[in-house]
């Protein structure tokens, strides 16, 4: 049976949390918007049936009107009884008349002084279909139904009185019914108590996802520098096994080409066959070298150093390729105390940095170097206007043999980040790919070196 791989928590998140995230936000929504329905679809059932009522009691009243029942003192007086009798029936709070004055024809009320008013009523939006309103008159809310009317003329023929539908159109009369408005409050109620907990809920939810988004970038985060680590690991393993076997016959053939180079005449051919060979052995040293550094960082000799003397120790070495090549330099350095630094390896990071910039602008163009004191560290820039590096790369451009360039090893920026990390410092890269690319070192002004 085969051994199976300890499960990983940070792996199972990274790689199943959003896809569990998701689904629970997706199922949280529709439950909310559900809610909401349900709440809402509530509200209006409440608010029709009322009005449904109102008008009811409202054709009630035209229906008298148009009998003929108002018009003489005693038809007036009917059409008070009757609208006396339907206010006894349940929740009915009020049934008024207002003529088109802005006066009361006539009202009936449950309780006398409920203190409805004739301008609260006349300034609802006019309407000739049944409309509804809240009003509070006085402390009990009402649930106010209500509809504009134009009533019969009535016109003698024939010694009889008849009924007429034209009219002047001033001539309007407007019909309310109050009911008790609880019901309805209640619902609102609840739908502001629904909205409220689906908002707290939406929030909760935001919260969690940022969150959880936040950690799966840290886990991450983390896992590509266990990654990293465990190639340095296993490079450094290779790197301790093969180093002296390569070396030995490396430095038996550069021996044997300086020897056999030496028996011809400069400008031969077979001496420049022997300086290549030389050069190539010398090449792959530097290669074993670098290998070798990147995964067995050798103990940091600190000393003084001021920066701006080596940096521009720095920019004389790579003078003449800034010139061949049309490169301007700038040089911006403030003055800073001298700080515990390894000055070759340094060096050695400043000089991987320049040679990177001035190959990413073959055709020309500027070498800007910066330096200052951000609070209790140093930070020093190098910047260039060349190619720049894709964003997909970014990401990748630490990695050892990782390189865009078509010479290298793909070794010098790792071992800047190996060697920065000795000085207990950072190093970050911002680029634009046409605009050019820009190396952070980020260097702490004291504190212990590693």
């Amino acid at each position: 049976m085969q051994n199976q791989a300890p499960f990983s928590t940070s792996i199972f998140w990274r790689r199943r949390g959003l896809v569990l995230f998701v689904p629970a936000v997706l199922a949280a929504v529709i439950l909310i918007w559900f809610a909401l329905q349900g709440r809402a679809r509530e509200q209006r059932t409440i608010a029709r049936i009322l009005t449904t009522q109102g008008e009811t009691l409202i054709r009630s009243v035209e229906a008298a009107r148009r009998m003929g029942m108002r018009g003489q003192e005693g038809r007036q007086f009917r059409l008070r009884f009757l609208m006396d009798e339907m206010i006894r029936q349940g929740d009915l709070r009020f049934l008024g008349l207002v003529d088109a004055q802005g006066r009361f024809e006539a009202l009936s009320e449950a309780e006398p002084g409920s203190g409805v008013a004739a301008e609260a009523l006349t300034a609802l939006p006019a309407s000739f279909e049944p409309a509804w309103s809240i009003i509070r008159p006085g402390e009990e809310p009402l649930f106010v139904v209500y509809r504009y009317s134009r009533p019969p003329r009535r016109t003698m023929q024939g010694g009889m009185e008849h009924n007429t539908f034209p009219h002047p159109p001033g001539e309007r009369t407007l019909i309310a019914v109050g009911l008790d408005a609880s019901l309805y409050l209640r619902a609102v109620r609840k739908d502001v108590l629904t909205l409220a907990m689906a908002g707290g809920l939406g929030l909760a939810l935001a919260f969690a996802g940022a969150v959880t988004l936040f950690w799966r970038r840290k886990v991450a985060g983390l896992e590509r520098e266990v990654a990293r680590q465990e190639r340095l690991a296993a490079l450094g393993t290779l790197a301790a096994g093969v180093a002296h076997e390569i070396r030995n016959p490396l430095s038996s053939i550069k021996g044997f080409a300086t020897y056999f180079g030496a028996k011809f005449k400069a400008g031969t051919q077979d001496r420049e066959l022997a300086e290549v060979m030389i050069g190539e052995v010398d090449r792959l040293n530097r290669v074993v070298t670098e290998l070798l550094e990147l995964t067995h960082p050798s103990e940091l000799r600190l000393a003084p150093t001021v920066v701006s003397d080596l940096v521009q120790h720095a920019l004389k070495l790579v003078e003449g390729d800034c010139r061949s090549k049309g490169i301007a330099v700038q040089l911006r350095i403030a003055e800073l105390e001298a700080l515990p630094l390894d000055p070759d390896r340094m060096l050695q990071i400043l000089l991987n940095l320049f040679l990177n910039a001035i190959q990413a602008m073959p055709q020309g163009g500027t070498l800007t170097v910066s330096a200052q004191r951000v609070k209790d560290r140093l930070e020093l820039r190098v910047a260039d206007t060349g190619h720049g590096i894709p964003a997909q790369d970014l990401d990748r451009i630490f990695d050892p043999y990782f390189t865009t360039k078509n010479q290298g090893t793909g070794l010098g920026l790792a071992t800047v980040r190996t060697m920065m990390t000795a000085h207990g410092g950072q190093v970050r890269v911002t680029s634009e790919p046409g605009q050019g690319t820009q190396v952070i070192l980020d260097l702490p002004l004291k504190g212990e070196r590693r």
